[in-house]
């Protein structure tokens, strides 16, 4: 905060006015927006930004007009109601960091029995496992006809289109009989590709538009705003296409990495067959190893993008620094959100993917050896059973992603304190 002699609305800087400054670990004016979709105006929220825009400092409540150093210092609706930032009771004495602000006597951020507020989903402090798993369930509670509503829609759209396409490129399996020919097979095939293929795109596309949908609904939830469907749609709506740029982008790394991994054994076979296949299974796992890392390392970029309001580029760049020195404990809790989701999905698809090959072998049986999988009651049997688990899962497992944006935050730049701002000022 020292530099600049005024801020943007003319008033004198701390720095030029002699005010002390804040406490190192307070965010200020370079600390990234959060969730710049038109929400509330009022007090300690930017108008058309979104939460954390500004208030920073010298803002209601803040640093410099109404808070940090005047009257009493640390801030009569800022941090630190009576006795403030230098009375003789000194920083961090009845209250500690404010009412509002870290919440309960005893000090700065957890020393004694402090305890941060919790106007939403989380604790407004760095957060720990059981609290991400636990907020990424009661976002979902709290707000079940946005979020399960919007993952339905997205849900249904997307099986619809699928079963679409697996009907017309795949249509002629019915037709092989029982020596189909290789012109028949090489039809299949490509037809299966190419539904595939087609599969993939739309899928992309789908859960672009459900990650903008419901990163914004996290940020409202975590700071316990209202969440209207129609004020979401317009807050994410703008960020969709560039969330899809983001996917794309990490999908050609992802893509690059294994091509520089499996280039060199592929060469090799024209050479030595044997000494080929060892390169490319230990290229294969160094690959492995390599996406595993880059992946969490670019895990946050949605939400970053989402949320922040920068450029796609940016945003990889971003989730690359608020995850640097964090690696193993993100990794394990979004494997273990992964998990859940997978184990969860599992135990509602198996019914109706048992159901389906039940159709098809009685299909198969009385009509002869064809391909019934590819049946409409069979692709539809399996469809409904993907629009429940799809419905149900993605939503926990973008909220845990989410929450560990949050989380990375508060951590690395003292975004809780941002955020307690936000709910005070707006209160």
């Amino acid at each position: 905060m020292s530099g600049p002699s005024s801020d943007p609305s003319g008033e004198p800087s701390e720095a030029a006015s002699g005010e002390p400054t804040p406490p190192q670990g307070t965010p200020g004016a370079d600390v990234p927006a959060w969730d710049p979709g038109p929400t509330q105006t009022g007090p300690g929220y930017e108008q058309q930004s979104g939460f954390g825009q500004q208030p920073g400092y010298g803002q209601q409540p803040g640093y410099g007009q109404q808070g940090y150093g005047q009257q009493s210092g640390y801030g009569q609706t800022g941090y630190g109601q009576q006795p403030g930032y230098g009375q003789p009771a000194g920083y961090g004495q009845q209250p500690g960091h404010g009412q509002p602000g870290y919440g309960a006597p005893g000090g700065f951020g957890g020393f004694g029995a402090a305890q941060a507020p919790k106007p939403g989903v989380v604790p407004l402090r760095p957060l720990g496992l059981g609290e991400i798993l636990d907020g990424a369930l009661q976002y979902i509670r709290a707000h079940p006809r946005v979020v399960l509503g919007a993952s339905a829609v997205v849900a249904v759209i997307s099986q619809v289109v699928q079963v679409v396409l697996q009907l017309l490129f795949t249509s002629s399996a019915t037709d092989l009989g029982g020596s189909p020919d290789l012109a028949q097979v090489t039809g299949l095939v490509a037809g299966i590709g190419l539904a595939g293929l087609l599969g993939i795109v739309v899928t992309v596309v789908a859960a672009a538009v459900l990650t903008g949908v419901l990163m914004v609904v996290i940020s409202r939830s975590v700071l316990g705003a209202p969440v209207d469907a129609g004020e979401v749609w317009r807050a994410a709506r703008p960020r969709v296409g560039g969330v899809l740029g983001v996917a794309v982008l990490v999908a050609l790394i992802n893509l690059g990495i294994l091509a520089v991994a499996l280039l060199p054994g592929t060469l090799l076979l024209a050479l030595d067959t044997a000494t080929g296949v060892v390169v490319i299974v230990i290229g294969v796992l160094a690959a492995i190893a390599v996406l595993v890392w880059i992946n969490v390392m670019l895990l946050l970029a949605p939400p970053a993008y989402v949320l922040e309001g920068v450029g796609v580029v940016e945003s990889l760049r971003r989730s690359w620094s608020l995850v640097t020195g964090r690696f193993w404990p993100v990794f394990g809790i979004q494997l273990l959100g992964g998990l859940i989701t997978f184990a969860i999905a599992l135990v509602i698809t198996l019914p109706f993917q048992a159901l389906g090959g039940a159709l098809g072998y009685a299909a198969g049986s009385s009509g002869g050896p064809t391909a019934t999988a590819t049946t409409l009651p069979v692709l539809l049997i399996v469809a409904v059973g993907s629009i429940i688990a799809t419905t149900l899962t993605t939503p926990f497992q973008s909220g845990v992603t989410g929450l560990l944006y949050v989380d990375q935050r508060m951590r690395r730049e003292g975004f809780d304190i941002e955020l307690q701002r936000s709910v005070a000022g707006g209160r």
